[in-house]
């Protein structure tokens, strides 16, 4: 008897000795962390403004009807259908709560060059990294010029 009750007293105490849930979610939110960190970086690297200098649009009006039609697809479920920030997204269990490009204090209101770059780039606060993501230049240009034009109408 005595042979069986010594090896489960030690798996016992080997099962007790693993890492909390706590532990290990600090450790899962490292990792992500880092690979947030890492795919900004990489983001920032290939980032390169010349590139909108290049770029022509037929009218505005097909510029403006496509910043709207990658607006609605990629950013409206986070900064809301009328950009006030009010999306409701979920992330790792908490709603995000992106700025409002209605609010004139908005830190890039007016800002195309700066609106492009943190849509290519994104934010280590959860905004995804669209140029890294599959947005082409075209797609950041006129969604750009769409946030900042106040979402196509006042």
């Amino acid at each position: 008897m005595r042979w069986f009750a010594l090896p489960l007293v030690v798996v016992v105490l080997a099962v007790g000795c693993g890492p909390t849930e706590e532990e290990m979610a600090a450790e899962a939110a490292a990792v992500a962390a880092a690979a947030q960190d890492s795919m900004m970086a990489e983001a920032v690297a290939m980032f390169d403004a010349s590139v909108f200098d290049t770029l022509t649009w037929e009218t505005p009006e097909k510029r403006a009807d496509r910043g709207a039609q990658v607006y609605n697809f990629s950013c409206a479920r986070c900064h809301g259908s009328e950009g006030l920030g009010d999306g409701g997204f979920v992330m790792a269990g908490d709603t995000l709560r992106p700025p409002s490009f209605r609010e004139p204090t908005w830190a890039m209101a007016g800002d195309e060059p700066a609106v492009r770059r943190a849509i290519f780039v994104g934010t280590k606060e959860g905004m995804p990294h669209w140029g890294l993501e599959g947005l082409k230049a075209e797609a950041v240009d006129a969604v750009a010029a769409y946030v900042v034009s106040g979402l196509g109408s006042d």
